[in-house]
């Protein structure tokens, strides 16, 4: 009886312990760029125009889209720092993406999209050139940039910065908004 209830036990430590050594401790950053799987936690697009799209940015973790006209799609938890770079960026957190880190536009006009939630101590913000950000549930930090933008956001604190900038607020007063 004791040598059965032995290599049962001896079977079950070979069934659990390979299921307990392969769970990661933490997220890891999970990414493509122009649909090339990205090896590591930092992320770099080209000079040129990318598509980068992240299941999740583990914090710690960058996403760089460089140059070009890029296209950055940010499915799942956003806690490390993604930044548009230069040119016409269109960065996009889908509503399952929560952000907890920080998301960039970069230099020129820029389209950035939260549908998610920014949460307390996150911030999403724009930067030179004439942003539009829209943010459905700002629990954080927006701002807008230095030029003139267009500013769309529900709660928390929203900064429109330097230039003529138009912000719907809900919920809270925006600062230096000119409409």
């Amino acid at each position: 009886m004791i040598r059965h209830t032995v290599r049962a036990l001896c079977a079950a430590s070979l069934v659990i312990a390979p299921l307990a050594l392969s769970t990661p401790a933490h997220a890891a950053t999970v990414c493509t760029v122009n649909g090339l799987s990205s090896p590591d936690g930092n992320v770099t697009g080209t000079a040129g125009n990318d598509y980068i799209e992240c299941a999740s940015v583990d914090s710690g973790d960058t996403v760089n889209g460089l140059g070009g006209a890029d296209m950055i799609v940010l499915t799942g938890p956003v806690g490390g720092t993604v930044s548009a770079g230069d040119g016409r960026d269109y960065v996009h957190v889908t509503e399952d993406g929560t952000v907890s880190g920080t998301v960039g536009a970069g230099a020129d006009g820029d389209y950035v999209e939260v549908e998610g939630s920014i949460a307390p101590g996150a911030k999403v913000y724009g930067d030179a050139g004439n942003d539009y950000l829209r943010i459905l549930a700002n629990f954080g930090v927006v701002q807008a940039g230095t030029d003139s933008s267009r500013v769309l956001a529900k709660g928390g604190v929203v900064d429109a910065g330097t230039g003529f900038d138009l912000c719907r607020v809900v919920g809270d007063t925006p600062s230096n908004c000119e409409l």
